[in-house]
């Protein structure tokens, strides 16, 4: 499992955001800097579920992968 968020991580890092599977489920990990109509400005990071497209926000990377590494144990893909 380290490989993959370390794998993720550097995905992330370099692009901004990277698509993963857990349990056959698609995800992303994905910077937010500037968003919306109204261009709100943020760092965060976000945890999006690509069916329901429900979001999980975060103040820091680690504190993404900490989350990540603690409930999703079944990541069996990682898409760039």
């Amino acid at each position: 499992m380290k490989n993959k968020l370390t794998t993720i991580k550097n995905i992330a890092e370099n692009k901004t955001w990277v698509s993963f599977l857990n349990e056959n489920h698609p995800y992303s990990l994905l910077h937010w800097s500037v968003a919306g109509v109204n261009q709100e400005q943020k760092n965060v990071w976000l945890i999006q579920d690509e069916v329901t497209f429900e979001v999980q926000e975060f103040d820091t990377i680690g504190l993404a992968l900490s989350w990540i590494d603690e409930n999703m144990k079944e990541i069996t893909d990682v898409l760039g």
